[in-house]
């Protein structure tokens, strides 16, 4: 079987998707903007050697010559504006569509284009995916009564890097973030709940990694505010690091103001590390506030240090938050498992478009 991928090639969570399939057995392409080497796979670029708008419209007259080219047996665009619109405009079937986020909770709002073309491509595609029940819900409104297939699926932690995960000892005051450098992400508001921190814990430490557009102003407003010696930027991390912060640190914020289920919530969960994250209905479906983790209003740096300091001084709490949270993570967010499911979606796309075309032969 032949699947294409229309995505960015070079994001880690589409290479997830991209290498689980290849591991089992498909024949992988990626139809992607950005140029990236994906072992296995192969990687054909849209608009190479232009940006921006330009990029955009040379896309939409290549697509569907690369769509001819490839001759998949099925197409899965990740991202419902951008890349969902190339699918559309491709005209290829069967079709899935997996949102990521913004692009359903934060895009449909900001203009009526955005609005139409998102419902346009939701109501085109044979099925739906999404990581959140909230981000499912709003692709229902989306639909407006449209019927189709639409399934919640967890992208998750895989089942080895979960099983392998180390008994160790947190350091009792360091504090990890683990989310990119962008202003949805609100890395600025934790930095700013960092002096009310240190004055109650003089201990606490700050990691932050990732990197982005807001890099060197996050630095300077450390440098500003007199944290710096408490506040540490160590980059971007590849995945072992990561679980290496997460099996040492005692708290993981993250602090967005829209958000998906995040994988770096999930792999906090199994690493034991105490969340704090902000009110969302998506992090709500994973936290329990004062039971396995902390919730805080969206940009409020000072309910947000004090979760922190609570947390911090609240060892029993963390504690039980570990054993809830690997349990929840065990359950409802093995990488595999809900891969599983969608090979079966898969599967299934493909019998129905055999047995139309059976039919149809036939008639």
């Amino acid at each position: 079987m032949r699947l294409c991928f229309l995505g960015d090639a070079g994001s880690i969570h589409l290479q997830r998707w991209i290498n689980y399939f290849l591991k089992a057995g498909y024949q992988v392409d990626v139809i992607s903007f950005r140029p990236c080497e994906i072992e296995g796979a192969k990687v054909h670029l849209l608009a190479q050697g232009h940006g921006g708008r330009l990029a955009y419209v040379k896309a939409v007259y290549k697509i569907r010559q690369l769509i001819r080219e490839i001759q998949p047996n099925l197409l899965h665009a990740h991202y419902a504006t951008s890349f969902g619109l190339l699918a559309l405009v491709s005209g290829f079937k069967p079709l899935v569509v997996t949102a990521w986020g913004s692009d359903v909770l934060v895009a449909p709002k900001e203009s009526v284009v955005l609005k139409l073309i998102v419902e346009r491509v939701l109501r085109h595609a044979d099925a739906l995916t999404s990581d959140s029940s909230n981000m499912s819900e709003r692709m229902r409104e989306l639909l407006n009564g449209h019927e189709g297939i639409l399934k919640t699926i967890t992208m998750g932690v895989s089942r080895d890097w979960f099983e392998q995960i180390p008994e160790t000892e947190k350091k009792p005051f360091q504090i990890l973030s683990l989310r990119g450098h962008q202003t949805n992400y609100n890395i600025d508001v934790l930095i700013q709940a960092m002096p009310d921190v240190t004055r109650a814990v003089p201990e606490a430490q700050l990691i932050v990694a990732g990197e982005g557009p807001e890099t060197l102003a996050l630095k300077e407003l450390s440098a500003s505010l007199g944290v710096e010696g408490n506040v540490h930027f160590v980059g971007q991390l590849p995945h072992a690091a990561v679980q290496s912060y997460l099996n040492e640190s005692s708290i993981s914020a993250s602090v967005p103001t829209s958000d998906a289920t995040a994988v770096s919530l999930l792999e906090t969960m199994a690493c034991g590390s105490f969340p704090i994250v902000t009110d969302l209905p998506a992090n709500r479906e994973w936290v329990d506030d004062k039971v396995n983790g902390l919730l805080v209003p969206v940009k409020d740096s000072k309910a947000l240090a004090e979760a922190i300091i609570r947390a911090l001084a609240d060892g029993a709490l963390r504690d039980k938050a570990r054993d809830i949270n690997r349990q929840r993570v065990g359950d409802k967010a093995i990488w595999e498992d809900n891969m599983g499911e969608v090979e079966e979606l898969y599967q299934q796309l493909l019998r129905q478009r055999k047995g139309r075309h059976e039919y149809n032969s036939n008639g």
